[in-house]
């Protein structure tokens, strides 16, 4: 009986190891696979599995050419051997195609040689159509396991996994969930996980119905589908850069890139221009004011059901006041921008180029205010920041800090995000000792608007929920 539970045992640890303990590993640490693209990037990934489909494919193909959109396509094997034709088509129209291996098999549940197999003969057919060679793989239900990256090496494929998914091929999810579930999400570089096949019967016509309204919207906030990050994030993988010059500082990294993740997904913190990340919190300073004259101030925009009453019916205000407990967009500085800026050897070629982002950047904050659902009704901006000097010109109001326990903490994060992300590390804090205490930075939504929405202002934009009621 003790034989029996010992053997039981050591196949539950063998296949923990094979499987779900090697998943695990790789998902947190997103080692070996791609999960997301560039963060400083106005570009995400839609990505489509289980296809192709002679039904859904093809409607999809013109609704993303229709909307000059550039997709990626994980395709089963069995399913392009059969319509070969709808592999030629998604290629010849400019999309990207990887494998979704032969007959869609969970990894954990068949062998290192069989899940080779599958994958060859996927990439054989595939590549026999299009007459190009197969890089990307997309893994069924992202299953890996510990023979993933050796059998990746061996066939020259890279896993492409997903940053989050539409959850489209369940039978309980309609078009307008589809497109929230997306819309709530949206980022820089973020990969899609959809489907054109597959799932609960007709599940692609609710991903065709939530795309149809999704895709002018995302062009309004101002993201750019395409395959690139996919792309560029696989040449990464690949290329191994090291970015860090010091010791202590490539060791650090990857844990705080695991606490900036996690803090991210707590708080809502969202990459949506090459200099921001940017999330909705209540003020907590006190009362501001500032000054606009009626014939410049601009009204809010916005959905006209989805605000609250003071902001749906506003006209053009004199003044604006901002107090505690109003919805904010809180600004936090992209630590891959940052790094870049302060590797400038110019002081002056690197005021030059930070000017310039953050003009483009600032604009791509205005668009979230106007067109993105989870922005739209904050009234104002604002960050803490070591790095101020001369922002009162870009439009910012500069106030000191007040002393609290929060106040403090934040204070340290952003000297420790300067000590890993500067090349002279602690040496920089020590040059600017008396100099680099942060301040609290703001604008009003109308001054924002006013200084760097360049675009005539539309007179409305409904939210996602009205345009699924049209």
């Amino acid at each position: 009986m003790h034989g029996v539970g010992l053997i039981l045992f050591l196949f539950v640890l063998l296949f923990s190891i094979h499987g779900p303990i090697a998943e695990w590993v790789m998902d947190v640490f997103r080692w070996h696979g791609v999960y997301k693209g560039n963060d400083l990037a106005r570009e995400l990934a839609l990505t489509f599995d289980d296809g192709p489909h002679p039904q859904y494919t093809p409607q999809l193909l013109d609704l993303l050419e229709q909307h000059g959109v550039q997709a990626t396509f994980f395709l089963v094997g069995e399913r392009a051997e059969t319509y070969p034709e709808l592999v030629r088509a998604i290629h010849e129209r400019g999309h990207m195609i990887g494998s979704h291996t032969y007959r869609h098999r969970n990894a954990w549940f068949i062998t290192p040689s069989q899940l080779q197999s599958e994958l060859e003969r996927t990439k054989e057919v595939i590549e026999r159509i299009i007459d190009e060679p197969v890089r990307l793989y997309r893994p069924p239900w992202g299953r890996l396991t510990i023979a993933t990256p050796a059998i990746m090496r061996r066939i020259g494929q890279v896993p492409v996994l997903w940053t989050f998914a539409a959850r489209d091929w369940r039978y309980d999810v309609s078009a307008k969930d589809i497109a929230e579930t997306i819309a709530q999400r949206l980022h820089n570089g973020a990969i899609v996980l959809l489907h054109d096949s597959g799932g609960a019967t007709d599940a692609p016509l609710h991903t065709l119905a939530a795309l149809k309204v999704l895709l002018p919207r995302i062009k309004q906030i101002g993201l750019t589908c395409s395959a690139r990050p996919i792309l560029q994030a696989t040449e990464h993988l690949l290329d191994h850069p090291t970015p860090f010059p010091r010791r202590m500082q490539r060791i650090i990294h990857p844990l705080w890139t695991q606490w900036e993740r996690l803090f991210n997904r707590l708080y809502g913190v969202y990459p949506m221009s090459r200099l921001f990340r940017l999330s909705v919190v209540p003020w907590r300073f006190g009362s501001r004011h500032s000054q606009a004259d009626s014939e410049s101030s601009i009204p809010y925009v916005a959905a006209t059901t989805a605000l609250p009453e003071e902001a749906a019916g506003a006209k053009r205000e004199p003044s604006v006041v901002i107090q505690d407990g109003d919805l904010m967009i809180e600004l936090h500085l992209q630590n891959g921008a940052l790094q870049q800026l302060v590797n400038i050897s110019s002081p002056e070629k690197m005021a030059i180029r930070g000017l310039k982002e953050l003009r483009d950047s600032m604009y791509g904050v205005a668009q979230a205010l106007i067109y993105d659902d989870r922005f739209r009704h904050a009234k104002g901006v604002f960050g803490m920041t070591l790095m101020h000097r001369g922002v009162e010109k870009l439009g910012f109001h500069v106030e000191e800090i007040e002393q609290t326990l929060g106040n403090r903490w934040v204070s340290m994060l952003l000297v420790w995000i300067m000590v890993l992300y500067h090349p002279e590390g602690r040496k920089r804090l020590q040059k600017g000792h008396g100099v680099m205490h942060p301040k609290l930075l703001w604008m009003s939504r109308e001054e924002l608007l006013r200084r760097y929405f360049t675009d005539p202002l539309p007179d409305q934009v409904p939210s996602l929920e009205e345009l699924f009621k049209e």
